[in-house]
């Protein structure tokens, strides 16, 4: 397929496939892509889902701080609120939709259930060619051939029936390049409190704010790191925390002070002491280094 081919099937299924309504999930698209010759984009973050398929190629999906390979036929799911970046040297073909839950227009039980799964999921899936969801893609993009009012139609509803496939491909167990996920019970508010806190590390965030915001005690939310992680939740923070400050520094030209703030410390000396603490080398140093 040339890049030509590519714009004119991902322009109809953006004209076709905005909206996709469901008896009982309804879909709102931001926008689809093909693209058989994607390269590098740089680090960003989303309000929306965005899901990628890959048709061929290799690369490199970082997650934060996490680098996952890509190769033919995987699929990955970027997360609202998740800083992510796609890098492949010799190119990827992609397929993408980026989408929100349309909560208006859908059941309350089956909003929670979608979300719940995607949100509580890995991120990539492995090996996926003969799964539904890269079945029903593979049929999206041959439907945009004809553009008729009843391949309209049929388009729409593929395309409803491959963003209700991503729930249960992300919600299927796989033992391909992932680490054990922590117990049933407490995955999804585990991740629920990860997701807070990569989404406020600039605040001045503590194991009550965080416990409050969870609607639950500070027994319980530090029991459910320790359990899972074997770290407590005032150690995933700081953590984390050091995990932006160390890519803002490796990644950007921003002072030590900005850095500072967009890493929640309340200030560049308290920063300098914790970095040189962790690192045996105060940031400056580090950086040049």
């Amino acid at each position: 397929m040339n890049a030509l081919e590519s714009r004119d099937r991902e322009n109809w299924l953006n004209f076709a496939a905005e909206h996709l309504a469901g008896s009982q999930l309804s879909f709102q698209v931001q926008y689809w892509g093909i693209n058989p010759n994607h390269y590098d984009n740089p680090l960003h973050k989303h309000s929306f889902y965005e899901a990628c398929y890959v048709r061929d190629g290799e690369g490199i999906y970082q997650d934060y701080d996490t680098e996952y390979p890509l190769r033919k036929d995987t699929l990955f799911l970027s997360k609202p609120g998740i800083l992510h970046q796609i890098r492949s040297e010799s190119g990827l073909d992609l397929c993408y939709v980026a989408f929100e839950i349309d909560e208006s227009n859908s059941a309350a039980e089956s909003v929670a259930n979608y979300r719940e799964l995607l949100d509580s999921s890995n991120c990539i899936r492995y090996e996926i060619g003969e799964t539904p969801a890269a079945l029903i893609w593979r049929a999206l993009v041959g439907h945009t051939r004809q553009n008729d009012w009843l391949s309209d139609l049929l388009l729409n509803s593929t395309a409803h029936s491959l963003l209700l496939s991503l729930c249960s491909a992300f919600a299927e167990e796989s033992n391909e390049e992932r680490t054990p996920p922590p117990r049933k019970t407490s995955h999804h508010s585990l991740r629920s409190a990860i997701l807070y806190i990569r989404d406020n590390l600039s605040a001045d965030l503590s194991v009550k704010d965080i416990a409050r915001y969870m609607h639950l005690s500070v027994r319980s939310l530090s029991r459910l790191f320790h359990e899972n992680l074997q770290v407590s939740c005032q150690d995933y923070i700081q953590r984390e925390k050091m995990k932006r400050a160390v890519h803002l520094i490796r990644h950007t030209d921003l002072g030590f002070s900005e850095i500072a703030d967009r890493a929640g410390y309340g200030s560049v000396h308290y920063f300098t002491r914790v970095f040189t603490k962790i690192y045996g080398m105060p940031p400056g140093k580090y950086r040049n280094s």
